[in-house]
């Protein structure tokens, strides 16, 4: 936390001086921690496009979608009272109170720089929000016209695997690939108990090759020996083990011999892990999942042997193969978007009368006749005058009918008595 609050100054700085060289005519900002670059182009009455990797990020969600971070479901839906009134009331305010700190910190430097209090650009109407997702990869919620998804944002061209690296996956027809990305540590035992499943999958005939790409973790820092359950003494540079510093990640999941991707669960893992089809487990995240806090051999094997057997993983890793490679085109509907931004920028050519670009009629038109409630108030109005005067006609109605039977029968019965007589 003190790490971000001794970044805004520094990033509003850095921002300024690249605007004063650049002359930007659009701001192009990514969301987590970066309230100086929003900050700035609302100073400078910039528009801007704010990037982020998930919906939760710019919007709101309803009660039903929670946060994993927040150790809550993403979806809520079959959660008892108890968790979803955690997750709904009680973490929330938790997180707010752990970053009471930072947002005062915030607010303070705000108004130093001449930006108002709590300021949330997410309100800005000269804001585009694009998220590098898509609806099942994450559960679907209804958006503003401005908050756009866009993804699954892939490269068009990736590496190609190497000479060995292509031998080695045709060799071994049922590989698992083992990335943890490059931001995420562990301890040198867990990798050590990951070495070990990976072999003891090989010793057991459930795999017959792995390919571990380590990028940070230095492959030293790995034991020189493994004993295995069947007494074997392994060195780590095993015939079917292929450890790497960095790998062609979508060549090695795009290779028909990749069965299983077990990874830390980033975003553009996940992506590349869905648009391949490549059933994922992961080690702190979603899906099938391991506990990175008690990682344990048996723990990985048995969730490896379920991936490859259970037909329910391949079928949804088909399903959401499709809808993957389709949303992945969406990247140059995001492309156009910002270009829109920009050119609305440009020509500077929809202003308010506070010089705000103005992108909506209701702010024009004001709330009540913005959302036509003069409209309904009239059409309501009409229709109980309708409803009242069809039901003063048919009580009129009903009031001569009963007028018109009791003199009739009050006829009937003097008429009776009259032959009586």
């Amino acid at each position: 936390m003190k790490i971000l609050n001794r970044g805004y100054d520094k990033y509003f700085n850095n921002y300024l001086q690249a605007y004063k060289e650049t002359k930007a005519d659009l701001f192009f900002c990514n969301y987590i921690a970066n309230e100086a670059c929003f900050d700035l182009a609302l100073k400078l009455k910039k528009p801007v496009v704010g990037y982020a990797s998930g919906t939760i990020f710019f919007t709101s969600p309803p009660p039903i979608i929670s946060d994993p971070v927040i150790g809550c479901h993403v979806n809520m839906k079959k959660e008892s009272f108890y968790n979803r009134f955690i997750c709904a009331i009680v973490q929330p305010l938790r997180l707010h109170w752990m970053f009471r700190d930072y947002l005062n910190h915030i607010n303070t430097r705000r108004a130093k720089v001449g930006i108002r209090k709590s300021h949330d650009f997410r309100e800005r109407a000269n804001t585009l929000f694009l998220t590098d997702s898509f609806f099942e990869f994450e559960v679907p919620t209804t958006w503003l016209p401005i908050h756009q998804e866009i993804g699954s944002i892939l490269p068009d061209t990736f590496p190609n695997l190497s000479p060995d690296l292509e031998l080695f996956l045709s060799t071994h027809l049922k590989t698992m690939y083992i990335a943890l990305g490059t931001v995420v540590y562990t301890t040198p035992k867990n990798y050590a108990i990951l070495l070990q499943s990976a072999l003891e999958l090989i010793n057991r005939n459930i795999l017959d090759g792995v390919i571990w790409s380590t990028v940070k973790f230095n492959e030293s820092e790995l034991p020189l020996t493994i004993n295995l359950s069947t007494g074997e003494v392994i060195h780590n540079l095993h015939p079917h083990v292929y450890i790497m510093k960095y790998a062609p990640q979508f060549a090695i999941l795009s290779y028909e011999n990749t069965k299983v991707f077990l990874s830390h669960g980033g975003v553009s893992s996940s992506h590349e892990s869905i648009y391949t089809a490549t059933t994922i487990l992961e080690l702190a995240g979603m899906a099938l999942k391991l506990s990175k806090f008690d990682i344990k051999v048996d723990d990985i094997i048995s969730k490896v042997v379920r991936l490859l057997s259970e037909e329910g993983f391949k079928m949804n890793a088909k399903r959401l193969q499709v809808l993957a490679k389709y949303n992945s085109k969406r990247k140059y509907r995001g492309a156009d978007l910002i270009e829109i931004m920009l050119n609305m920028a440009k020509y500077d050519s929809i202003r308010n009368e506070n010089d705000e670009l103005e992108v909506n009629i209701e702010s024009l038109m004001g709330f009540f006749r913005g959302n036509y409630l003069d409209i309904y108030s009239a059409a309501m109005i009409i229709a109980l005058a309708l409803i009242s005067s069809f039901g003063y006609g048919f009580y009129k109605v009903i009031m001569l009918a009963y007028r018109k039977w009791v003199l009739r029968s009050m006829n009937s019965q003097s008429f009776s008595k009259t032959k009586n007589e």
